[in-house]
């Protein structure tokens, strides 16, 4: 009886979670409307087309290469290609061939644009980003708070984090975000599915393909559920390991294509170094503008900070560290990693990356938009777990902040929010604990 009873609501939660994901895939439909691109978004679809239409990954002779303006190009050979890791943008070419061979659309004509900007968007970020949720409800299921609140608190991290802000332009930060938070939730949620050989497999393979997508976050966590899976199996993973395989060698193989190695082209630094690359301008130059430290404190608490944009992952990343001291705790494994993960990755962005300033012309700390979800269930299960009305009252506080920031970066994800002027942004940015800016290009 008590194992029926167990079966119904895992069969419960399950339900919840996929109708929560399925809600805010469809909300982010009339979204997609019109395209936002920039110089990181072109790059990849002149990939895609290239891939469809003429069957390479060189991009020079596409025709989006004269209006695009982006500077994310390599040149190798007498070829031009995309700096971004290839695999996205291979998945992303399989859902355009049948609206280009079997519609006739093309991605370089004005009157197709917007519709194949709609279905690359909506049908890959968009569904990433509806399964960010799907993983997320599930990761809150693991905090002592009433099931309708944490529906509530689910579509709230929706509508008030760089998940909205980035659901509506194509990324590769809100795909990792899907693909990593629902690799974690059935790890620290799955009874039974989630200590399988097939759940397993199913984690490799979204973890394995999330390190194709998001080289450092996806990198990461390839790793770190590896360790946590051998701990707690006692032995080696081999059917995580195994969903990880098929993902890395494909992009492997597609690097080598590019590149004649199966390292990622960021990698090797003179290839962006070519007569007319914009990295070798003046603006586009490397120049350090000040001590590491500082662009740390920036990464997190600047204009643009993780911390700054979405104030309620501050009560997350609390939630982990506080978990992570607790030996005993159920939850600890999955709160040390995700304390882990915020601790590299703000390392790895703050003194591991070479670059004059971490966000481009982009809105918000889009590279820690992965881990964001799985952070946040860390602050609702602090908050279940205090059980204080203030600490409720704080909470629901930093979800609204975060949700004048989202709604205004969803109208121009590729912005920067230090030379944006709205109503709502202009008094929450008042509210910068570090107002210091790299930014000078």
């Amino acid at each position: 009886m008590d194992e029926s009873i167990a079966t119904n609501a895992t069969r419960g939660l399950a339900r919840r979670s996929w109708l929560i994901g399925l809600l805010y895939w469809i909300t982010l439909l009339p979204l997609t409307s019109p395209p936002r691109h920039s110089g990181n978004v072109w790059s990849r679809y002149m990939t895609i087309e290239s891939l469809v239409e003429r069957g390479t990954l060189a991009i020079e002779r596409s025709p989006l290469l004269a209006i695009s303006g982006s500077p994310d190009q390599v040149r190798i050979g007498p070829h031009i290609y995309s700096d971004k890791p290839p695999m996205l943008s291979a998945i992303a070419a399989g859902l355009y061939a049948p609206l280009h061979w079997g519609m006739g659309w093309k991605m370089s004509r004005p009157g197709d644009f917007q519709a194949v900007n709609a279905a690359l968007v909506w049908g890959i970020v968009g569904l990433c980003s509806g399964l960010a949720l799907v993983g997320l409800r599930r990761l809150i299921a693991l905090a002592p708070i009433n099931p309708i609140v944490a529906d509530l608190l689910t579509l709230g991290f929706g509508y008030s984090s760089l998940l909205l802000v980035y659901g509506v332009t194509f990324n590769n930060h809100s795909v990792a975000a899907g693909l990593l938070t629902l690799a974690l939730a059935i790890v620290a949620t799955g009874n039974g599915v989630g200590r399988s050989g097939w759940g397993h497999f199913a984690t490799g393979l979204l973890t394995g393909l999330a390190a194709t997508i998001d080289l450092p976050a996806g990198g990461f966590f390839t790793a770190a559920l590896t360790v946590w899976l051998a701990v707690r199996r006692r032995g080696i993973p081999v059917a995580y390991l195994a969903g990880c395989v098929g993902p890395l060698l494909a992009a492997a193989w597609l690097q080598y294509r590019i590149a004649g190695s199966p390292l990622p082209v960021e990698m090797n630094p003179r290839l962006f170094d070519y007569e007319g690359s914009y990295w070798t301008t003046g603006p586009g130059r490397w120049v350090e503008r000040g001590p590491r430290w500082r662009f740390g404190l920036e990464f997190l608490f600047g204009p643009q900070g993780w911390l700054t944009v979405t104030p309620a992952l501050i009560l997350g990343a609390m939630g982990a560290a506080w978990i992570a001291a607790r030996r005993g705790d159920a939850l600890r494994p999955l709160a040390i990693i995700v304390l882990t993960s915020i601790l590299v990755l703000v390392g790895y962005y703050t003194w591991g990356v070479r670059r004059t300033d971490f966000a481009g012309l982009s809105y918000g700390t889009r590279h820690l938009l992965a881990i964001s979800p799985a952070t946040f269930a860390f602050a609702v299960i602090l908050i279940g777990r205090w059980k204080r009305k203030v600490a409720c009252s704080v909470m629901a506080g930093l979800i609204a902040v975060g949700a004048v920031y989202a709604i205004a970066g969803m109208k121009d994800p590729w912005s920067r929010i230090e030379r944006r002027d709205d109503s709502g942004l202009r008094f929450v940015k008042k509210l910068t604990a570090y107002p210091w800016s790299s930014y000078a290009r």
